[in-house]
């Protein structure tokens, strides 16, 4: 059990007490907060249920699920067929600590040559493909959409669905099969 999780740790005041060194704006670490509240009383996390506590839109909340996760302070993973968030980061170790629940590589490839924070919907389908086809393929059925100057989930989706169908692999791709 990590430290942090511990139920005498009160993690709200470890996060106010450091709120200082964690490089957080007031509504990234009020959502945080926000968060770990709502996983310690067991209350599903949705947007909805979000932007309604932060008088937020949908939008907004989006945006700062993406800056929390690239900062490395939230994670997005399954846990008993649910979508957990996570906020281990925040506690971390920054240094020698850079587990989570997602290869960020490939979040920031997709940002980047989207040139844009993916929304939580997208982190959310890209972290689907990654239980299903290998990080090679994604980033091979991304630099085809590219080729086409297609730059939608829909049409990577449907490049990955289709090399399936055929069983082609990444190894397939780099021997130009």
């Amino acid at each position: 059990m990590k430290w942090w999780n511990e139920k005498f740790i009160d993690r709200r005041a470890y996060i106010l007490d450091r709120f200082d060194k964690l490089s957080l704006s007031c509504e990234e670490c009020m959502l945080i907060l926000l968060i770990d509240f709502m996983n310690e009383h067991n209350i599903p996390i949705a947007h909805g249920i979000l932007a309604n506590k932060m008088k937020l839109d949908e939008a907004q909340i989006d945006n700062l699920l993406s800056r929390l996760t690239q900062k490395g302070y939230l994670s997005i993973a399954y846990d008993n067929k649910k979508i957990a968030f996570l906020i281990d980061g925040v506690f971390e170790d920054r240094l020698t600590d850079k587990t989570m629940s997602f290869d960020r590589s490939l979040f920031e490839v997709f940002e980047e040559e989207f040139a844009r924070p993916l929304s939580q919907p997208e982190m959310q389908r890209l972290s689907d493909w990654l239980k299903q086809y290998e990080q090679k393929l994604i980033l091979y059925a991304l630099r085809e959409a590219l080729m086409y100057n297609k730059r939608s989930f829909d049409y990577i989706e449907r490049i990955l669905i289709e090399w399936k169908k055929r069983n082609f692999t990444a190894q397939d791709y780099e021997d130009g099969k």
